[in-house]
């Protein structure tokens, strides 16, 4: 999901608005893992009334020893890479769940900003979450983490903070769940496992120990997109969708996808709207046996 910023294209001449502009554009590297602020309403899709999703029972999606590797950008400037894995399988309370993590890194010499983030997922098949943690690594000697541990035989969610290697707990709880959660990153592969779809609905997402809800807008819509890693156009799908919060530094919260429209489902390129414009985030280094980008037909 890395170059240092070309000081002679720096064209904002204010300090001021250089940490806003960039200190916006890399918290959006978070998405809807960023502790909400406010609520919203949906800017496009409609929220459902009732839990609902339609994923196949297997699918081509959880490939174990996949990485996607992405960068992420805001207007003229590099600002940082997201690296995204499937690791292994396991049994846990009898359901099946897929082990992903992700890594998201700002680029070094960054002005006012040194974001080093992991997340790590536990999900089953549909990509429901079982399992969520979030560490920051900016100093490996102290990582604050987030944990959070669902139940839903309960109807609960227990969370945990505390600090690694040391392996202390300093706040836990449990908070009461209606359905079935998602998490900061299975809402990545739960979108992957449904982008084919022609329907708007929307899905609880368990963030900063409370439900929110994440709208998406599933329209089947053909496209294409040209990436600087592949010389000819890649045929995709498209699709957008917001969440219920604003998160700090004006992530909006709204989004667009479009994945390859092959079996694989590979996400070539996301936008995400941030206060003051659009994060570009796109594909630009991949490990799955097999997959070739899919060509464009026009």
């Amino acid at each position: 999901m890395l170059d240092l910023i070309n000081e002679k294209t720096l064209f904002v001449k204010s300090p001021q608005f250089k940490k806003i502009f960039l200190s916006s554009a890399c918290i959006a590297l978070l998405f809807i893992v960023i502790a909400p602020t406010t609520t919203r309403n949906p800017i496009e899709a409609k929220e459902s009334e009732t839990f609902q999703y339609e994923i196949p029972s297997e699918n081509s999606m959880f490939q174990i020893g996949e990485e996607l590797q992405y960068n992420v950008s805001y207007s003229i400037f590099d600002i940082g890479l997201v690296k995204m894995q499937v690791l292994d399988t396991a049994i846990k309370n009898g359901v099946k769940v897929f082990k992903t993590k992700a890594y998201l890194d700002s680029y070094s010499g960054l002005p006012f900003v040194d974001l080093h983030q992991v997340f790590y997922s536990e999900m089953d098949v549909d990509a429901i979450s079982q399992l969520f943690v979030t560490h920051t690594t900016t100093k490996p000697q102290e990582m604050p983490f987030v944990k959070y541990l669902f139940d839903y035989k309960k109807n609960k969610a227990k969370y945990q903070f505390g600090v690694d290697p040391q392996g202390y707990i300093t706040k836990s709880g449990e908070e009461p769940i209606v359905d079935k959660q998602l998490d900061g990153l299975s809402l990545f592969y739960y979108a992957r496992n449904n982008f084919r779809q022609m329907t708007k609905y929307s899905m609880p997402v368990f963030v900063s120990e409370k439900s929110y809800k994440t709208h998406f807008n599933f329209t089947n819509k053909l496209s294409s997109q040209r990436i600087d890693a592949i010389k000819y156009p890649i045929e995709t799908i498209e699709f957008d969708g917001s969440s219920d919060f604003t998160g700090v530094y004006g992530l909006t919260g709204y989004f667009k996808g479009y994945f390859s429209n092959d079996d694989a489902g590979i996400p070539v390129v996301a936008k995400m709207k941030v206060i003051l414009g659009s994060v570009h985030i796109e594909l630009i280094k991949w490990t799955r046996p097999g997959w070739v980008p899919p060509m464009a037909k026009n």
